[in-house]
C-alpha cells in the first residue's frame, strides 16, 4: 500500500486534502515504524489541517497524533497532553472507550485494515474535531 493511500482512507472523514512530499511503499503495515514515514504523516497532515483553517498547534497536534497512530513513534513537536487528549477522544468515538487505542504498524497485514477501518475512520475524525478546540 502507498502512504497516500492509506492517510486517504484514514481521513476519508474529514475536510482535509493532504499532499506529501514523498511517497512511500510500505508492502507490510510495520514498514509503517520507519522514522521518515513518521516524518512525513506528521508534516503533511499538519500543513494540511493549517490549510484546513487549524492554528499551529492544533495542527501539529493532530498531524502528529496521526503519526503515532500510524507508525507507534511518540510525538515530535506536539504537546503530549494534546497527544493523550486526542487519543482519549480516539478511543471513545471509535471503541467507546477512551482508554482503547489503536496502532496501525501492529496489524499483520494490510487485509486486516479493513477489519478495523470502519471505527479507526470515525476516531480519526472525532479526533480532528477535539484538535480544533485544543487552541
Amino acid at each position: 500500500m502507498k502512504l497516500s493511500e492509506l492517510l486517504n482512507r484514514l481521513l476519508e472523514g474529514t475536510p482535509l486534502a493532504v499532499v506529501l512530499r514523498e511517497d512511500f511503499d510500505l508492502p507490510q503495515p510495520e514498514m509503517l515504524m520507519q522514522p521518515e514515514v513518521h516524518a512525513a504523516i506528521g508534516d503533511a497532515v499538519a500543513e494540511a489541517a493549517q490549510k484546513a483553517g487549524l492554528s499551529v498547534r492544533s495542527a501539529y497536534a493532530f498531524g502528529e497524533w496521526l503519526a503515532e497512530l500510524c507508525s507507534g513513534w511518540s510525538t515530535r513537536f506536539a504537546n503530549e497532553s494534546d497527544i493523550l487528549h486526542l487519543d482519549a477522544v480516539f478511543g471513545q468515538a471509535a471503541y467507546n472507550n477512551p482508554n482503547e487505542v489503536i496502532r496501525l504498524y501492529l496489524l499483520p497485514t494490510w487485509d486486516a485494515l479493513s477489519e478495523h477501518l470502519p471505527e479507526v475512520r470515525q476516531g480519526v475524525s472525532a479526533a480532528f474535531e477535539a484538535a480544533k478546540g485544543l487552541d
